[in-house]
């Protein structure tokens, strides 16, 4: 009698284990397909359908703005100057930098074709001056040097 109880107590036991295997077994292949499965979110077909109004005005707008394009000559941008130049009310204070010789080597007198002037915003506490320099363009009408 004891050991039927016995047997009875076992298979109890036995059923219970099995039981709870499965149930864990049941919810690891329930995460792992939560955490390894492929993902999209998919729209149902309501929710597609409040997209297509949207989708069409879309459609219509860039086929208007490629017409508009295509008629529209092609000019290019205008080129303006990165810098704007420097306020014509400040005092400016000149710097002329010129050779030390006009004579060129070939023996000539160098003749003065043009300059280059830059100028710098320079600033003393209180006050902006701008500093230009002038660079004088020499050239050689016989040997064609430029200094």
């Amino acid at each position: 009698m004891q050991a039927d109880g016995e047997i009875l107590m076992k298979d109890r036991k036995l059923v219970w284990s099995e039981a709870r295997i499965d149930q864990l077994t049941h919810e690891i292949a329930v995460l792992k397909r939560w955490k390894f499965s492929a993902r999209s979110e998919q729209l149902d077909a309501a929710q597609k359908n409040l997209l297509d109004e949207t989708v069409d005005a879309d459609i219509a707008a860039i086929e208007l703005e490629l017409e508009l394009f295509r008629t529209k000559p092609q000019t290019p941008p205008p080129q303006h100057p990165k810098r704007a130049p420097l306020p014509a009310h400040l005092p400016r204070t000149s710097f002329h930098h010129e050779p030390a010789c006009t004579t060129c080597k070939c023996g000539c007198e160098l003749k003065r074709i043009g300059e280059d002037v830059s100028e710098k915003l320079d600033y003393t506490p209180g006050v902006f001056t701008v500093e230009r320099h002038v660079r004088g363009k020499w050239a050689c009408a016989k040997c064609e040097t430029l200094v």
